[in-house]
């Protein structure tokens, strides 16, 4: 896989999963504030890319903060 090292832009990315599991994310992103489901799916793919040891924090200081927030979740892969 070939890595691009950009974080200035975002780019549309068709994925798949449950419809259960996209009602859940819109259901928690309102409860929370969130304002959008789309931005409560890339809050948890950073905590998950973060828990499992990716380095994105050597890749970009964007993510910094999330690691500054989430120093406790360092509990091992979500998905093995």
């Amino acid at each position: 896989m070939k890595c691009k090292f950009s974080d200035t832009i975002r780019v549309d990315y068709k994925g798949y999963m449950e419809p259960i599991l996209l009602t859940g994310c819109q259901h928690v992103a309102q409860q929370i504030g969130c304002k959008t489901r789309s931005k409560y799916i890339r809050y948890a793919v950073i905590m998950a890319l973060i828990r499992d040891g990716y380095p994105l924090d050597k890749m970009s200081k964007k993510f910094k903060k999330f690691y500054d927030k989430y120093q406790g979740l360092k509990q091992g892969p979500v998905v093995k």
